[in-house]
């Protein structure tokens, strides 16, 4: 009896933790999509805690370029996330596109299927793409100006009456 009561506060426990990581998993940044046949693909992703906003860019094999966009939720260790395409890659294609990922333990990878309207489905895999080194400058006018506190070398503007 109290192994079994053991085991059932384990799994519980396990349950929770796993939501509470998916929910704090760091999925912001460039995804770039390994599936086989479509080429130069990516995803940006902006996230604000459990909820995602993402654009997309891709060229199909047998098609061209494909362009889509969505809203989207971290659900436990999953990510759910309806894509509309702006500019499909090719005739027929259903601009209404569903994802349901699985985000990976290291919040590196997410891979799952996505399936249309039409009744069509497959594999898809995202890969985070590691960020660059922030770039080399040789003096303070080279770097951008205008999002942070005010620097060296910057002048703020003075309203006119």
């Amino acid at each position: 009896m109290i192994t079994r009561m053991k085991a059932w506060i384990l799994l519980g426990w396990l349950t929770a933790s796993s939501g509470v990581w998916a929910a704090e998993a760091d999925l912001a940044g460039l995804w770039k999509n390994t599936t086989i046949g479509i080429s130069q693909s990516a995803i940006i992703v902006s996230q604000e805690g459990a909820f995602l906003h993402v654009a997309g860019y891709g060229v199909w094999a047998g098609g061209g370029t494909g362009v889509w966009h969505g809203k989207g939720k971290i659900e436990g260790a999953r990510v759910k996330l309806p894509l509309t395409y702006t500019k499909l890659p090719k005739p027929g294609f259903d601009p209404k596109v569903d994802l349901d990922l699985q985000i990976s333990s290291d919040a590196k990878s997410l891979e799952g299927t996505w399936k249309n309207s039409l009744g069509r489905k497959g594999p898809v895999k995202f890969v985070k793409v590691p960020a660059e080194a922030a770039p080399k400058v040789s003096s303070s006018a080279e770097v951008p100006a205008g999002e942070g506190p005010e620097g060296d070398g910057e002048k703020k503007e003075t309203p006119t009456p």
